[in-house]
């Protein structure tokens, strides 16, 4: 059965709420298997030889990816370079949460799939966290809203990537 993996970091939790809306609307195509990973938990790389499609996500950092979504992906880069792990050809979208920076981590995310050979076959799903990137007000922690639109853009982001797989 086709598989697609979304793998993504999330700091406040506001990106993991987009990735599971993302592997839920994977779910939804019939005879397509979704897998979620947080970076930093422990998988083996190598796993992703064997997936049809990868689908990144990432808060912004500053205009860019976390630093451990970015060691992450470098680590991906010198497994190809090195012919380690084969991604060419695979299928692949993206998703992010920004506050100041009007997304440009979707850009960054961009990058990678094309270094990695990941095709995108569906429009990257950018969404405002509202939050302003700080999850402290007041000594309290708030929480986190993310609006319906940009969930449904999720879902729709993963279902497209899944539907891709069916031929």
């Amino acid at each position: 059965m086709p598989t697609v993996v979304v793998i993504y970091d999330s700091k406040t939790g506001f990106t993991e709420s987009m990735a599971k809306a993302v592997v839920n609307g994977v779910r939804d195509v019939k005879g397509v298997e979704g897998e979620l990973l947080k970076v930093g938990t422990p998988f083996s790389v190598s796993r992703l030889d064997k997936v049809d499609a990868i689908v990144l996500g990432s808060p912004s950092y500053y205009g860019d990816v976390t630093h451990e979504m970015k060691a992450f992906l470098e680590t991906l880069k010198d497994h190809k370079e090195t012919n380690k792990l084969e991604l060419s050809g695979k299928k692949g979208g993206i998703f992010a949460a920004y506050t100041w920076d009007k997304g440009w981590v979707i850009d960054k995310l961009q990058v990678y799939m094309n270094i990695l050979g990941i095709e995108l076959v569906a429009p990257p799903v950018s969404a405002l966290d509202r939050m302003g990137g700080s999850i402290f007000h007041g000594g309290k922690v708030p929480l986190l809203r993310i609006d319906e639109n940009s969930l449904q853009k999720c879902s729709e982001l993963g279902q497209v990537v899944a539907s891709n797989l069916r031929g």
